[in-house]
Parts: C-alpha cells; sequence; structure tokens
C-alpha cells in the first residue's frame, strides 16, 4: 500500500529552496575527510577503530577530532530526516523508498566493490610499511582474532546502509500510521507536537550512551546493523524528520540558532573534557562515580550532538544566497565521502615516512588538504560530466541561476522544504 502525499491544495505554499543548506552539506562532507585527517595523531585514540599507521600524537589534534565525531554524523542524519520528510509528504511513500534505493543503494553497491578493497589493502600496506605484520599479509589476508574482529565491516560507508532501513522503516511507519488514522478515527495525529518528541529522542539517546558509550566513543565495525548504533543514529534521523513536519522553513529554529550556540558550546566543551577523561583509562574511582559519570557523559554527548546541529542548521537557514562555489562542493560532496577513505590513508602513510619529526598538527592539515584535493580532482575529471557520475547519481552542471538540482549525501535534490502536512479528514462514521 502506497501511503499518498500528506499535502493538501489548500496546504500553504512552502518557500522553494534554502540555500543554506547547501553550505552546510559541503562544509560537513569537508569535515568528515579532516575528521579522519586527525586519526593517527590521537592522544585519546578511538576504541575500535584500525588505521594503517600510528604517528606522534597532539592533544590539539585529538580535541578537534572528538569536537567534530560529537555532531558531524548527528547533522547528516538531521538533514537527511528533514528531506525524507519532504518527498514523503509531496510524493508518498513509495516514490520515498523508490528514489533513496536508486541514491543510496547504487553507491553503496560501488563503495562495496571497488572502495573497500582499496581501503583493505591500504591498510595492510600501512602496516607492512610500520613493521607491524608481514609482506606476506598482503597476499593471504589472514590476521589474528583481534585484527579481524575489528577490520572487517562497511567503514564509513555504514552511513548509506543505515539510512536507507531508515526511510523504509519510516514509509512502514507512515503506512501504519496513516492506516490507523483512518481506521480509528478518534486517534491522535501521528507525529508528535516538537515539545514532547525531542525531549522522547533524547531520554533514548542518553539510555543508549549509558549502556553502549562506545557508539560515540568507539568505533563498532560490521557488515549488518549494531543495535545500539541503529537506534543512537536513528534518533537524528527522527528528529530530522520532525523538523520537516513541523518547522518545514526553519522559521523557529532560524529564530533561535543564535541562543543555541552559547549552550551548544558549552556541551560540547563539557563531553570532549570528560570524553577524553573517559579514554585515557583513570581507574581511580570506584564504581558508583563511575556510573555517574557514564551517565554525564552520555547527557552531555546527547545534548552536545543535537544542540550543535540545532544552532549550525538554524544558522545556515538565514544565508538567501551562496556561491557558485559552495554549489561546486555540494555536488561533489557525495563523491567526496565515498571515495576519500583509502586517499586518506595513503596519504598517512606517506606523511609518516616523509616528514618525520613534524608537527601532528601540521600533518593532519596537510592530510586534509591533500585528501580534499584528491577527491575533487577526480570528481570534476572523473564524475561530473561521465557516465560514471550518471550511474551513480553525482553529475552536475553548474547552474544558470540561484538553483541548485545536484545529489548530495543527505540525499535529497533542490532542497524543497515543505510545509506541515494537512491530514485527511476523519471518515464518517
Amino acid at each position: 500500500m502506497d501511503v499518498l502525499p500528506l499535502h493538501t491544495a489548500d496546504s500553504p505554499r512552502p518557500r522553494a529552496t534554502i540555500p543554506g543548506l547547501d553550505a552546510v552539506r559541503a562544509l560537513a562532507a569537508l569535515g568528515v575527510v579532516l575528521l579522519h585527517s586527525c586519526v593517527p595523531y590521537l592522544k585519546n585514540p578511538m576504541p575500535g577503530l584500525v588505521w594503517p599507521v600510528r604517528d606522534s600524537t597532539s592533544s590539539l589534534v585529538d580535541i578537534g577530532f572528538w569536537t567534530i565525531e560529537l555532531f558531524i554524523m548527528p547533522l547528516f542524519l538531521v538533514l537527511a530526516g528533514m528531506f525524507a520528510w519532504n518527498t514523503l509528504a509531496r510524493r508518498g511513500t513509495r516514490a520515498l523508498v523508490k528514489s533513496r534505493a536508486r541514491r543510496l543503494l547504487i553507491p553503496l553497491l560501488f563503495g562495496m566493490i571497488v572502495i573497500l578493497p582499496l581501503d583493505l589493502y591500504c591498510w595492510v600496506l600501512g602496516w607492512v610499511a610500520d613493521g607491524t605484520v608481514a609482506p606476506v599479509k598482503l597476499r593471504s589476508l589472514k590476521f589474528d582474532a583481534a585484527v579481524d574482529r575489528e577490520l572487517w565491516g562497511l567503514s564509513h560507508l555504514w552511513f548509506l546502509q543505515y539510512l536507507f532501513l531508515y526511510v523504509v522503516a519510516a514509509s512502514v511507519v507512515t503506512t501504519v500510521s496513516c492506516w490507523a488514522r483512518f481506521r480509528f478515527a478518534g486517534a491522535r495525529r501521528w507525529i508528535p507536537r516538537p515539545s514532547t518528541f525531542p525531549f522522547v529522542l533524547l531520554s533514548i539517546a542518553i539510555l543508549v550512551l549509558y549502556l553502549h558509550p562506545e557508539v560515540v566513543w568507539g568505533f563498532q565495525h560490521s557488515f549488518a546493523p549494531l543495535p545500539s548504533k541503529w537506534v543512537y543514529s536513528g534518533i537524528f534521523f527522527a528528529f530530522g524528520a520532525m523538523l520537516g513536519a513541523w518547522d518545514g522553513e526553519l522559521l523557529w529554529l532560524k529564530a533561535r540558532a543564535t541562543r543555541l550556540a552559547a549552550p551548544a558550546i558549552a556541551c560540547t566543551a563539557a563531553a570532549v573534557i570528560l570524553g577524553r577523561w573517559y579514554l585515557s583509562g583513570d581507574d581511580n574511582q570506584n564504581a558508583q562515580s563511575a556510573h555517574y559519570a557514564q551517565f554525564t557523559l552520555a547527557a552531555l554527548t546527547a545534548f552536545s550532538a543535537l544542540l550543535v546541529t540545532m544552532s549550525i542548521i538554524g544558522m545556515a537557514a538565514r544565508i538567501d544566497r551562496i556561491s557558485n562555489s559552495i554549489r561546486y562542493l555540494a555536488a561533489a560532496s557525495f563523491w567526496v565521502y565515498l571515495v576519500h577513505h583509502p586517499v586518506v590513508g595513503l596519504v598517512h602513510i606517506d606523511l609518516k615516512f616523509v616528514l618525520e619529526g613534524v608537527h601532528p598538527a601540521v600533518k593532519t592539515a596537510l592530510a586534509f588538504g591533500i585528501t580534499s584535493g584528491v577527491c575533487l580532482l577526480t570528481y570534476e575529471g572523473l564524475v561530473r560530466r561521465s557516465a560514471l557520475g550518471r550511474m551513480l547519481g553525482f553529475a552536475w552542471k553548474r547552474p544558470t541561476v540561484n538553483s541548485f538540482d545536484g545529489p548530495d549525501i543527505t540525499i535529497e535534490s533542490g532542497h524543497q522544504i515543505s510545509a506541515p502536512p494537512v491530514m485527511p479528514p476523519r471518515r464518517a462514521a
């Protein structure tokens, strides 16, 4: 059963586009590259995350990494939830699933066939160069149990898998909810009001992080979705859908973005300080204080992710015009996300042995610049106007007006934000 669009002809017409959201996803994709550029130089490495090399460490790089880690994927997920709701409201569940299957599963398949093997051999090459494993491992790919457990999985491509599953879940929930709406005339509207929904989602997020802090303060690597990570990430997708439903033009968020910035910064700073202490493995504490610290860390992490995301989106909503260069970065953002991983790994290997003794912050900047440059050059030369780009949905033409029609990692083109849905009238008894 396909749920029809939730708008009617009498619905208020929303503003056509929110240009600032292109800037958000363009900079967020580069934020992912910067995040991974920091990995070899962390004083507090992410548990469960294997990397081609380990290098000299820096507190500055460490703080930068964990600051970005707190909000970067929640930001993507909230945007994806907003645009998924928009498609659902305008075109229905069938169109939503069909469009996201095309935009997500084809790049995911390409990533699994092309990018993950490159990742694997890049990682093993780094270990061979570092003297960690024997050169024969490049052929056998057999490692001890600890390495095997953390090596095999979808790597950074987990986001595409999870996002498609969220789209399917949203379509199922919408179908069931709309059926219940018609079946039970007295049923309440099926999307909770913003006044209660964020608190419910935050409570679930805090509980998940308290029980499984490794969702954020670690890396969970697998080919199948992990329940704790799936629920935590899904909370931000659901929040994005709520924003799309109740604040489609982001008027409420835009008006409060500045006021949200100060608590967002405070929560982020506190979370990073406590999180780095948590990762340092300080055992000079009793069990009860450890539980309090873990709960506090969970609360600060969840609040930080939500507040920073809301502040960034709200401030971006105030931007009425963006340059062609930002549009270009936005168009290339999905490709950058997809292919940057093996590139940054190879750059890290080179930097360790070519620039030995250089400060980690300088190496981080170099890794970020080189990786971003390579990704953008390959997008321009191999993807933007090619058959590969058309197959992946990444092809893009430079606009002649202030509009955008290219692909993006948040999986919605044009950023047409819908007004709150007008539900069908109750069926007569």
